[in-house]
C-alpha cells in the first residue's frame, strides 16, 4: 500500500480556528484515529512523513497548537491543560469517539493531559520524550521569556546552526530548509509551549492515567530525564523504549521504524 496523501484542514476550537493535518482513509478502518501534538517552538508541520505512513491503515492528523503554525493564539498565557482542552475541541469538531495520541516533548505533555481530561475516549499514549521536572528544575525554566530577533537575521543564523548541530548525521537538510520557518512563526509567544511544558508535573498525571503508554527515549537533551518517568508508570503494558544514536530528526530519518513501534504498541487489544 502506498503512502497516504498529506492534505490540510481547519477546525474551530475554543481560541479560534486550529490548523490540522491529516492523512489516511475517509472509512472506517478499524483502527481509531492517531492525533500527533509536536514539541515547541515548531509546529505540525514536521509530522508529515509519519502521517503518510501512518495513514496507510488509518486517519493520522498533527495538529499546530494554539499559537504554533497556522493555528490561532490564546488571548493570555496558557497551561498544557488549556493546550489539551483546544485539542479535545478539535476532537469533537472531527466527531472522532476513540483515538490514539501521540506527543513530542511539549507535545507529549499534551497528549498526557489529553489522556487524562478524556480517559473513555483516548486509549493509547505514545511519548516521544517526557520531561520529569523537579521543584528547583520547574522554577528555574518556567522564567523563559520571548524570543529575541535581531535585524542583521542573527537570531536565524544561530537557531539554522543549533539545529543542524542536534540533528541526526542523516537528516536531510533540503527538509529541514522546508520547515525551519516553522520555529520562526510567532517570536513573541514561541516561549508559551516551553513555560507551559515546565509547569506541568508529568509524575502526577502519570499517577492518574490508566491508559497504556509507551514513551520512546531518542538520545536527544531528554535521553537522561525521560527515565524519571518510569516509576509512575502504572498500566502492565506501559513502558520505556531507549533509542541510543537516534537524535532530532528521527521522525524523518527513521520513520518506517518509529511507524512500525507505533503499530506494534497501538494495535493491541484494548
Amino acid at each position: 500500500m502506498s503512502a497516504a496523501t498529506v492534505e490540510r484542514q481547519y477546525v474551530d476550537s475554543r481560541f479560534g480556528q486550529s490548523h490540522l493535518y491529516r492523512a489516511g482513509p475517509l472509512e472506517d478502518s478499524g483502527q481509531p484515529p492517531l492525533l500527533c501534538f509536536h514539541m515547541s517552538p515548531w509546529a505540525a508541520v514536521y509530522y508529515e512523513p509519519l502521517l503518510a505512513e501512518m495513514g496507510r491503515d488509518r486517519l493520522a492528523i498533527a495538529i499546530d497548537t494554539p499559537g504554533f503554525g497556522n493555528s490561532d493564539a490564546p488571548q493570555a498565557t496558557p497551561t498544557i491543560g488549556d493546550y489539551a482542552a483546544a485539542m479535545g475541541d478539535v476532537v469533537d469538531a472531527l466527531g472522532i469517539e476513540r483515538l490514539n495520541v501521540l506527543g513530542d516533548h511539549t507535545g507529549s505533555k499534551v497528549a498526557l493531559e489529553l489522556a487524562r481530561q478524556r480517559p473513555k475516549q483516548v486509549q493509547r499514549v505514545i511519548m516521544l520524550s517526557l520531561a520529569v521536572w523537579t521543584d528547583d528544575e520547574i522554577a528555574h525554566r518556567t522564567e523563559e521569556g520571548p524570543h529575541e530577533v535581531n535585524e542583521d537575521g542573527a537570531h536565524l543564523v544561530s537557531s539554522w546552526a543549533g539545529m543542524v548541530k542536534l540533528s541526526m548525521p542523516e537528516r536531510s537538510m533540503d527538509r529541514l530548509g522546508e520547515i525551519f520557518y516553522a520555529r520562526h512563526l510567532h517570536h513573541k509567544t514561541a516561549h508559551w509551549g516551553h513555560v507551559a511544558a515546565a509547569g506541568y508535573r508529568a509524575k502526577d498525571a502519570l499517577a492518574e492515567v490508566k491508559q497504556p503508554i509507551m514513551i520512546l527515549n531518542p538520545e536527544d537533551d531528554l535521553y537522561r530525564i525521560t527515565p524519571r518517568a518510569k516509576p509512575f508508570l502504572n498500566h502492565p503494558d506501559s513502558h520505556i523504549r531507549d533509542l541510543p544514536g537516534w537524535g532530532y530528526g528521527f521522525l524523518e530519518v527513521k520513520v518506517a521504524e518509529v511507524a512500525a513501534m507505533a503499530r506494534e504498541f497501538l494495535d493491541q487489544p484494548v
